[in-house]
């Protein structure tokens, strides 16, 4: 049984209105353990999105956000014997300084990481059952539609996967410097694909932006695949499906992670062996580490798109 402890979580109590509350941690069983968290990563696209209440998200609160954070484990049930006191983390929780779950939930961390580059780490295994389904083989050239973590991600994906060629397409000029530094091949205006019109083998929307799926359609070349692993946040205008899908003969992949390939369990343990060999690289994705405390204002930072922010993570320690 574990003793009383100062437990805080981010809090949606309404739409928009953001804070800090306590909460009390359940007992702790035998094949749990307690997790004391070091950082969690703010995915903007998705909570953002839950948080604004916007198209096919449910608006009900209180919502807890967050998936994806990195911690230590302070105590363990009597029946655990996979993961030792003091032993860092990776796993799916809610932002929050503490948690109490399943030892099997949990992933051991490679010591070649650090707590704060672990704590995106579903995020990577989002974007890797896009890759998944889009069935990249070697020498394929693929396109991504919209350089955010998700986009950025599924671009250094690829390339791990064995593309050949990889742009991002973007129509904000620091998150294409941010692309080439991640590794891509090339990162153009999204004002100026019009001479990559049906080029592509694969194309990765990740935007989620509904206006953007007709263009990923137009640059996927014949027998294309077209994989929509952004969210599309409403509904799409004006699709061309004779010219631009029918007679192309394009596959289009609806690539939402609850329709993974493999088990969330098997993808996030893909994405940590990848960032522990180097292979995926998430550091240049983290503007900025805040304390726990002012995730308010982090929330307010990503949603006005004033600053060149990636992601932003929380500092519970």
């Amino acid at each position: 049984m574990h003793p009383p402890l100062n437990s805080r979580r981010v809090v949606v109590s309404a739409r928009n209105e953001i804070g800090l509350e306590a909460f009390t941690l359940p007992p702790l069983e035998a094949d749990q353990v307690l997790v004391q968290t070091h950082t969690s990563a703010i995915s903007p696209g998705t909570e953002l999105a839950f948080i604004q209440h916007k198209p096919t998200t449910p608006g009900q609160y209180p919502l807890y956000p967050g998936y994806s954070a990195c911690g230590r484990v302070v105590e363990r049930g009597e029946a655990v014997t996979q993961l030792d006191v003091g032993q860092l983390v990776a796993l799916n929780i809610p932002h929050s300084s503490h948690a109490v779950l399943a030892a099997e939930a949990c992933h051991p961390v490679d010591d070649r990481l650090s707590p704060a580059e672990v704590a995106p780490f579903r995020l990577v295994s989002i974007a890797l059952q896009g890759i998944h389904r889009a069935d990249i083989r070697l020498g394929s050239s693929v396109a991504i539609t919209g350089l955010g973590p998700i986009g950025l991600l599924a671009g250094q994906l690829a390339r791990a996967a064995g593309a050949g060629y990889v742009e991002g397409i973007d129509p904000l000029d620091w998150r294409r410097h941010l692309a080439l530094a991640c590794g891509l091949d090339a990162a153009t205006p999204a004002a100026a694909v019009s001479d990559r019109v049906g080029t592509f083998e694969v194309v990765i929307e990740a935007s989620g932006h509904p206006e953007v799926i007709p263009a990923a359609f137009q640059l996927a070349g014949p027998r294309g695949r077209v994989v929509l692993l952004g969210s599309p946040r409403g509904p799409t205008a004006e699709v061309d499906f004779y010219s631009d899908v029918h007679k192309k003969g394009l596959t289009v992949i609806g690539a939402h992670e609850i329709h993974r390939l493999h088990s969330d369990f098997e993808d996030e343990e893909t994405a940590l062996a990848l960032m522990a060999a180097r292979r995926i690289d998430v550091k240049p994705l983290i503007s900025q580490v805040v304390a726990a405390e002012e995730a308010a204002s982090a929330y307010e930072r990503l949603a006005k798109r004033e600053e060149h922010l990636m992601l932003l993570a929380l500092d519970w320690s």
